[in-house]
Parts: structure tokens; C-alpha cells; sequence
């Protein structure tokens, strides 16, 4: 019988409607299909008492991103806030505060509240 050779990811998508404060953007590479993209890892502003949960999004890097796409919508959100060239370095995104405003396929906004 085949075993499968996965492992369940230990953080979770954020919520569309809450705030999160940005603690980390990873750059990744896949080891299979060498996929590359940045992880960012994610705190939740208001956090219930004893919920553990951890929150972070993958953000697949290509030429052109859609606005409305992952990696479309934190581009388009930090360019309201910063220089466009400060807004595509990844390390000047650690430390704000967004909020969700749409999480649905081909429909992603957040805003940067601060």
C-alpha cells in the first residue's frame, strides 16, 4: 500500500474582516519544482485567550501579478503607503498592521491600517 509523503501545514490562511500584524516574510524555493515565492507569516492584532493558531500566506512569485491576486494585493496595498520601490522590498512590509478586506480567489484586498 503507498504511503503518502505529505505533512499537514501547521499555520492557516488569515481571515477575511480581521487585522494582522506582519512578523516575517520568508523567501521560498520548492524542492521539487522549484517554485519560488515568500511566506508571510502572520499575528493576529486581538488574539482570543489560549487560541494558538498561526496564520500565514504564501505569495507565488511571477512577472505580472493581478492586482486582485495574492501577491497583487499586498504589492497594491504597500504602494499606497510607501515609495513603489520600497514597497516591493519585502523586509520594509515586517511590523505593519493589515487588515483583511477580501480573502476570496481572484478578489484578494487588504489595506494597511499602520
Amino acid at each position: 500500500m503507498p504511503k503518502i509523503k505529505s505533512e499537514l501545514a501547521e499555520s492557516q490562511e488569515p481571515v477575511e474582516g480581521q487585522t494582522y500584524k506582519i512578523v516575517a516574510v520568508e523567501e521560498i524555493k520548492t524542492s521539487v519544482q522549484g517554485f519560488s515565492g515568500y511566506r508571510v507569516v502572520l499575528e493576529p492584532e486581538k488574539r482570543k485567550e489560549g487560541d494558538q493558531t498561526k496564520y500565514a500566506t504564501m505569495l507565488w512569485a511571477r512577472d505580472v501579478a493581478g492586482r486582485f491576486s495574492k501577491l497583487g494585493s499586498f504589492i497594491a496595498a504597500f504602494k499606497q503607503v510607501l515609495t513603489d520601490e520600497d514597497a516591493m522590498n519585502t523586509d520594509n512590509w515586517v511590523g505593519h498592521i493589515i487588515r483583511i478586506v477580501s480573502w476570496q480567489p481572484r478578489k484578494r484586498e487588504i489595506r494597511v491600517v499602520s
